[in-house]
């Protein structure tokens, strides 16, 4: 009896030191990334540019990315609230939703999926974006060609 106690106790042991014992660890706790995210999308799925601000420094930067190239469409939290109001305005039906999110330090990536309707059909898209926290806002933020 003893034997198998003292033999179940090292496999257990083995198990726990086993390069699988990390994959089979309980999730992280969501990251601040991934909250400042996530109630900045659900402040867009509002269709609240106000409630938008909160989440973005002064200067926040939306870049497009285009092949081997990026620019900046907006510079500022003013320039990017515009753009969303106009946006909001005409895509009246918006909604959004993140898949495969992914936090390296200050940084979330995932898959942007936004849902729209016009001309009475369900339009979608998706595309890569990668934000930039700092101090618990988004500074920057990078969307590639949508697929």
């Amino acid at each position: 009896m003893l034997v198998r106690l003292g033999i179940a106790v090292l496999v257990m042991f083995a198990m726990a030191c086993s390069p699988d014992a990390e994959r089979a660890a309980p999730p992280a706790a969501t990251s601040d990334a991934e909250r400042v995210v996530s109630d900045l999308m659900e402040a867009f799925n509002a269709h609240d540019a106000d409630k938008m601000r909160e989440f973005w420094h002064g200067d926040v930067v939306w870049f497009e990315v285009s092949g081997d190239q990026s620019s900046a469409v907006t510079t500022s939290a003013s320039q990017l609230y515009t753009e969303l109001v106009a946006y909001f305005e005409a895509y009246p039906t918006v909604s959004s939703s993140l898949k495969n999110i992914s936090v390296n330090g200050n940084y979330l990536t995932a898959i942007e999926r936004p849902i729209w309707e016009q001309d009475g059909e369900r339009k979608s898209q998706a595309s890569v974006v990668v934000y930039e926290i700092v101090d618990g806002k988004v500074k920057r933020f990078w969307y590639y060609p949508p697929q």
